[in-house]
């Protein structure tokens, strides 16, 4: 089962349908936009924090270089504008940097356009404000956790074998583990 279609099994059960809030948290790739656009259209989407903050940074470095501090001074100031509820002052100003020709220019533009298709999943002040975490961080480190728990060295496993392996640690986490092992 793929993820798209284990999370979109996963999240009525845990209760998605009574949900008055719904909020999707990606990390700016096509492909996580689109499961969320498939399975949970009406969903609330927010750009992680870090993620956006990636970008950034690497706005900032094709804009002034590799200095700390110049670079410093240009990105603290639009990220301060992101993260408090500035997003429309900080988008604005970063659409009105020039590209120059070159390497430099294809940079300044690709982010550029990143952030103009991500300018509604920008308002961390919001989310936040709702008690709402504007990071993946926690989902990541649990997944940095599962994968460590199957991937160590000397571990290799089968695609079954795995497969199993993941349903198991899947069910004790999520409590169905007892209904594993009654007998009918």
């Amino acid at each position: 089962m793929g993820l798209g279609q284990r999370r979109h099994w996963e999240a009525p059960r845990e209760g998605l349908g009574r949900a008055r809030n719904v909020r999707f948290l990606g990390d700016g790739a096509e492909w996580v936009w689109n499961l969320k656009k498939d399975r949970w259209p009406k969903a609330l989407e927010l750009l992680d924090f870090y993620h956006g903050s990636q970008h950034l940074w690497s706005l900032g470095r094709a804009l002034r270089g590799e200095t700390q501090p110049a670079l410093s001074r240009g990105v603290k100031p639009l990220r301060h504008k992101l993260r408090r509820g500035q997003e429309q002052k900080a988008l604005r100003q970063m659409a009105r940097f020039r590209h120059p020709r070159g390497e430099v220019g294809e940079i300044i533009r690709r982010e550029q356009n990143s952030f103009q298709s991500h300018a509604e999943r920008v308002h961390y002040q919001r989310m936040a404000r709702r008690g709402w975490p504007i990071g993946s961080g926690a989902v990541e480190s649990a997944c940095r956790q599962k994968q460590t728990r199957f991937k160590r060295c000397g571990q290799f496993w089968t695609p079954t074998g795995l497969r199993n392996l993941c349903a198991l640690d899947e069910a004790r986490r999520n409590h169905p583990w007892d209904e594993l092992w009654a007998s009918n």
